[in-house]
């Protein structure tokens, strides 16, 4: 059971890290100008429900897909590894946008469309979280299947309640402030990514593991 608790504890962190929500506060804020209180509600609502289905969806079915083009698990997780530990780079050197290719917040686009696509995804539910998911959805028990779906409706939950904290707290938040935890959580994420890149390493050339 403490072991159980222990990988959704792991997994809802790492996700929630790969996610990223409190860097996309100021896109978020963005894209939502001009709307009421109950409006951005709203948004970061469909916003946690479509970052959740998102991430579903690359659970349960990215690896058959990948399975029909040959590629291993242990290959996804070091393609994973290396995005993962990329991303974290980015979030240290403060370019997670550029590296998330996040849009202009004067974008065109009506505010609907700027909310979900691609705030939701791509850039929040991306291509490191994917390949996280993907890389952890090997299951053979129902315990199994707990920690790998449980941290996903987690980190749905949270990106919907740390966008709706903002739209309440719009005119307290500091970019600095903002900046220290992007830091603070690329270094985290640079040690998250080694390790599966290492798990990955050991699948595909099963001497690296010790006897």
């Amino acid at each position: 059971m403490l072991s159980i608790l222990a990988l959704i504890l792991k997994k809802t962190i790492t996700l929630f890290v790969l996610a990223g929500p409190v860097s996309m506060i100021p896109v978020f804020l963005a894209a939502t100008e001009g709307l009421d209180l109950h409006g951005k509600g709203r948004f970061a609502r469909t916003i946690g429900l479509s970052v959740t289905v998102a991430l579903l969806v690359a659970t349960f079915l990215g690896m058959p897909i990948l399975g029909l083009l040959g590629v291993s698990l242990g290959a996804m997780q070091v393609g994973g590894g290396v995005i993962v530990l990329l991303l974290a780079i980015a979030m240290v050197l403060g370019k997670e946008s550029t590296f998330k290719g996040s849009p202009s917040v004067t974008s065109e686009h009506g505010v609907r469309e700027a909310a979900i696509v691609p705030l939701a995804v791509p850039l929040l539910a991306g291509p490191a979280a994917f390949s996280y998911v993907m890389g952890n959805s090997a299951w053979q028990t129902s315990a199994d299947l707990v920690h790998i779906v449980v941290p996903i409706f987690i980190v749905g939950i949270v990106c919907w309640i740390t966008f709706y904290t903002a739209c309440q707290a719009e005119k307290k938040i500091r970019q600095s402030t903002l900046d220290v935890i992007q830091r603070v959580g690329g270094l985290i994420l640079a040690a998250i990514a080694v390790e599966m890149m290492a798990a990955g390493l050991r699948g595909l050339f099963p001497m690296l593991t010790p006897a």
